[in-house]
């Protein structure tokens, strides 16, 4: 992207932060699977929890204990062995959630907007946040801000985030170096993380568009237009 292209979009302050929380973001994931849970029974969850050790045992040589049956148990026992393995914990988690949903489903569907909306919940609950309204002249410019400062706050944000209004309404949303790039190209190779109709998942793009529902009282959806180190830049649009 040039510089030109660049200044079309509107920059957030920089987060105050140069690392995420690895153990925030690991919980945010595991939110969004309890959520899952209710669709698909306890075997959601007992795939999932089977996938990470499987993933761990794998890459640390070391067999897991076998009293480990919950989200919380699995995430302890990720964390201890995060030396061990060549992936970031989130990531194991990520990568063990698509592939349970692949195998119930056959593609990311229903699941995967319940897992969007209980995400969304969480971190309105965790960082004390609050849905800012679109006002009667329909200006998103005051709502912006307000959608990313909770993640900020729990220090998952990306470190740069801008955004840029269109003609149509729509809003094309820029993450510049986001952490989960790795995780997302990790996913994609494996064939994973697209939606039924093809389209590419982004988390942070699905959480612009629970908070920009909640906000205007339409729904709304995303579509990634570039996917490229260090950029990612998705068109959310109301539907």
């Amino acid at each position: 992207m040039t510089k030109l292209e660049m200044s079309y979009f509107k920059m957030f302050e920089r987060a105050p932060y140069e690392l995420h929380d690895p153990i925030a973001f690991t919980e945010l994931i595991v939110s969004g699977i309890r959520g899952e849970e209710k669709i698909y029974g306890p075997i959601f969850t007992a795939r999932i929890i089977k996938y990470v050790l499987h993933l761990i045992s794998r890459q640390s040589g070391e067999d897991p204990p076998e009293n480990i049956k919950t989200l919380d148990q699995m995430t302890k026992y990720l964390f201890s062995k995060k030396d061990k393995i060549s992936v970031p914990p989130c990531y194991a988690v990520i990568w063990a959630q698509f592939v349970t949903q692949k195998k119930l489903e056959g593609h990311l569907g229903a699941g995967e907007r319940v897992m969007d909306l209980n995400i969304f919940k969480w971190v309105m609950e965790s960082s004390s946040g609050e849905v800012r309204k679109v006002d009667s002249n329909k200006n998103i410019d005051n709502v912006l801000p307000e959608l990313r400062r909770p993640l900020v706050n729990l220090k998952i944000a990306p470190l740069e985030m801008g955004y840029k209004k269109n003609e149509d309404g729509s809003i094309d949303m820029l993450y510049r170096d986001c952490y989960l790039q790795d995780g997302c190209k990790f996913t994609l190779d494996a064939g994973l993380s697209k939606r039924p109709d093809g389209r590419q998942v982004c988390g942070f793009s699905a959480y612009v568009c629970q908070y920009l529902k909640m906000a205007s009282g339409h729904e709304w959806d995303y579509t990634v237009l570039e996917f490229e180190k260090p950029n990612c830049i998705a068109k959310c649009f109301m539907v």
